[in-house]
């Protein structure tokens, strides 16, 4: 019995094979072959995720179908589980994407400091923090002083001290905390708000956990407390300058 179902079994595979050279060419196996290769290859080049995950989709396809006519059984199962796997993922990617809906005022902070991240990311990150406004006058980090939390400048302005001297200003887009969060150490600075401000702030243990579940947010992260240190020193530079041209 087993070996009748075996000769059946090849004599399947056979005719598969005669068919598909019959009405596709000889070579259509190795066509299809390479294609799938191909398309993931083109996938491994594609930034976005999104696009990766239907390079691939296309890629299990072209693989299903090459071993289901050369009669490849376990090739068949394989592919049909990447395909599955793949196509989950897009649903819930398509399905995150929907859900990520942002305010005008999010919208503007994800336009102008968080472009390198995608609108999901960038959701996720929001959801993580919490927005405050805060009247002028109210401590955001205390010199000496453990930070636990950092923040964004949205609208409004806040003097950095130092020993009681005042030496700089945080305006919309500087963050206030970074540094502190970067390092672990205790915040270098005072930074008190001089008008009515709004910021976007996060809990530092929050956003350490988030962060850990996603490089790629990571990633942007680091590159916008970089630029906007860069921007801070500028202006402290051009501040400096102005009042020795003034003196």
């Amino acid at each position: 019995m087993q070996k009748r179902s075996s000769t059946m079994f090849v004599g399947t595979t056979a005719a598969r094979k005669a068919s598909m050279e019959k009405i596709f060419g000889i070579d259509t196996f190795e066509i299809l072959l390479h294609l799938s290769y191909l398309l993931l290859i083109a996938g491994s080049l594609v930034r976005t995720i999104l696009p990766l995950r239907i390079m691939i989709i296309c890629s299990t396809i072209a693989g299903f179908i090459s071993g289901y006519l050369s009669g490849y059984g376990s090739m068949v199962l394989w592919e049909a589980g990447f395909f599955v796997v793949n196509v989950v993922q897009v649903i819930i990617i398509i399905r995150e994407r929907r859900s990520a809906k942002l305010s005008e005022e999010e919208l503007t902070l994800h336009k102008h400091k968080f472009s390198a991240l995608s609108t999901v990311d960038f959701y996720r990150l929001v959801k993580r923090g919490t927005w405050v406004s805060a009247p002028s006058g109210e401590h955001l980090t205390t010199q000496g002083s453990p930070v636990v939390r950092i923040l964004i400048v949205s609208k409004g302005a806040a003097q950095v001290e130092i020993d009681g001297t005042v030496v700089a200003f945080c305006r919309n887009g500087d963050f206030v905390g970074e540094m502190a969060f970067v390092s672990g150490n205790p915040a270098s600075a005072t930074v008190t708000t001089v008008t009515e401000t709004r910021y976007l702030m996060w809990r530092s243990e929050e956003l350490k956990g988030l962060l850990e579940k996603h490089p790629d947010i990571k990633n942007a992260l680091q590159t916008v407390f970089s630029k906007n240190l860069i921007e801070k020193l500028s202006r402290d530079v051009r501040a400096s300058e102005s009042e020795k041209i003034g003196a």
